[in-house]
């Protein structure tokens, strides 16, 4: 209480002073000093009167009236009634000006908060830190979409069937020699030109032992599969689970620590880190049970047959698109196009084997110990047919006319039913 009486005390002393000061010390320090300040105020009123002079007689008159005015001899109410005057002269150009600059600032302050000027990259880094999945590909933009990406390098682009064949030796001449990429390809792409184009026949014996490569190898457990792999395969299962924030969580750790470099091949550093393997164990522990689903069953054999129907499991459950795991293109390229192509209606070149062996089982409702390729080589030497590259062009479509054979039977394609949560029944047994 003393402590506050005394702040009171002095506040009161702080404000007498001032008043005094008010009352004694300025009039006095005005007397003593009113010519030197009265000069000055008459300047400025000089100074905005004096634009107005050239086109008004008053101004004139009120201008040379204050140059005759003697500044000690003025009061400071004469002074005042001056600088009045003055600014009754002055105040609409200010106003103006005032309004002019309010205006701009409104207006300026309303749009610089909505504008953001941000260039490919700057914009691709920016949606990077609310998606994670986007981060292997900050920075590479401009490598991505040059030339050089377009056939080299970890993030070339997918194979059409023709570069494909070209690739593996697939398209050979009439004397059973193997068409060289010069024959076929221009600046990397098929070209009509070039000798192969219409002269060509496919090595059916050497496309099935290709694409038995391409399908890979069989599903020996958890253990025997990649770093990368597990991740996936624990991730989905969790999707499937319902546990999507643990596999967005494995998903998006990838993501942000996915490296690349001239000197370092692509890699991602945290499936070295303790933690996050054993979290991966756990999570593939915790939901392995999910492996005796009838889809997961019937895909058991291949690995890659299986991811795909691991992923369609997971999609049941939500949205889970290939976007969110961009990383796994440059790491493992068959796991990527093989899980690309889910719930298309068209295979990846690189993906046929894959795709090949999951319609095959789908199809007879159970998984075969085989590869199933036979399917694959032949809509590969449809496609290439189809575009113009044999020699013999097979009857691809039943012509239509009068000249049917009539001991073939027309029937309108089947149609698979889309999938609906709203009819699942083990959902609802669920919940």
């Amino acid at each position: 209480m003393n402590g506050q009486k005394e702040d009171s005390g002095n506040a009161f002393f702080i404000l007498v002073c001032l008043m005094i000061a008010v009352l004694f010390v300025l009039p006095a320090w005005y007397a003593s000093r009113a010519g030197y300040i009265n000069g000055t105020l008459l300047e400025l009123a000089k100074t905005q009167i004096a634009a107005f002079a050239v086109f008004s007689d008053e101004a004139q008159q009120a201008l040379g009236l204050m140059a005759q005015a003697d500044p000690a001899a003025l009061s400071w109410e004469q002074m005042t009634n001056v600088l009045r005057y003055s600014g009754k002269w002055i105040r609409w150009p200010y106003a103006v000006v005032l309004v002019a600059l309010g205006v701009a600032a409104i207006f300026m302050e309303r749009t610089a908060g909505l504008i953001r000027h941000l260039n490919m990259d700057s914009l691709l880094a920016h949606n990077a830190e609310s998606f994670a999945c986007l981060r292997p590909v900050v920075g590479r933009g401009k490598y991505l979409l040059s030339r050089e990406s377009y056939d080299n390098g970890p993030w070339r682009i997918a194979r059409t069937p023709v570069q494909f064949a070209v690739e593996h030796g697939l398209l050979l001449d009439k004397d059973g020699q193997v068409f060289t990429a010069e024959q076929v390809l221009r600046r990397g792409l098929p070209h009509a030109d070039l000798p192969a184009y219409g002269h060509a026949y496919l090595d059916e014996e050497q496309s099935a032992i290709v694409l038995q490569e391409q399908l890979g190898k069989k599903f020996g457990g958890f253990d025997a599969m990649s770093q990368e792999r597990k991740v996936l395969a624990s991730a989905f299962l969790a999707y499937a689970a319902g546990d999507k924030h643990a596999c967005m969580n494995l998903l998006d750790a990838m993501s942000a620590s996915y490296t690349e470099n001239e000197k370092q091949a692509p890699a991602c550093p945290v499936l070295e880190n303790a933690t996050f393997q054993k979290q991966m164990e756990n999570l593939w522990n915790t939901h392995k049970t999910l492996l005796d689903e009838p889809i997961l069953k019937r895909h058991a054999v291949f690995e890659l047959p299986l991811f795909m129907a691991m992923l369609t499991l997971a999609r049941r459950k939500g949205v889970l698109a290939s976007s969110q795991f961009l990383w796994l293109r440059p790491l493992d390229r068959p796991l990527w196009y093989a899980l690309n192509q889910c719930g298309g209606r068209a295979a990846w070149a690189e993906g046929f084997a894959a795709w090949a062996q999951y319609a095959a089982e789908e199809k007879a409702g159970t998984s075969f110990p085989e590869a199933r390729t036979a399917h694959a080589v032949q809509r590969l030497k449809d496609t290439l047919a189809a575009q113009g590259w044999f020699t013999k062009m097979p009857k691809l479509f039943e012509p239509t006319g009068l000249h049917l054979d009539k001991d073939v039977v027309f029937a309108a394609a089947e149609e698979n039913s889309e999938y609906d949560a709203n009819n699942d029944l083990n959902l609802l047994q669920e919940y």
